[in-house]
């Protein structure tokens, strides 16, 4: 399965520079994959991972049709959820 991840990652150095203000980069912190009330992968990432990171993991006895639930959570406490259905 390989996922591109599109989180709005903002990136403030340039508004820091102008301000003054400390200003953190927002980061997908955990993530995790899960399919028919199956935990399928759980990950934890940091700052340094790229913007629109594309990870790519392999996943037994998924079906033609089955619902795949990818949920996150970032540094700034937001979360976001997407299902797609398995299409081969």
């Amino acid at each position: 399965m390989t996922l591109l991840i599109d989180n709005p990652f903002r990136d403030d150095s340039a508004l820091q520079a102008k301000s003054g203000k400390v200003s953190y980069r927002n980061f997908i912190q955990e993530l995790s994959i899960t399919s028919n009330d199956r935990v399928l992968l759980t990950a934890q990432f940091n700052p340094a991972m790229a913007a629109h990171p594309k990870l790519v993991c392999r996943a037994r006895h998924l079906l033609k049709n089955d619902i795949v639930k990818v949920e996150w959570l970032d540094n700034l406490g937001k979360t976001a959820v997407e299902t797609f259905r398995v299409t081969v």
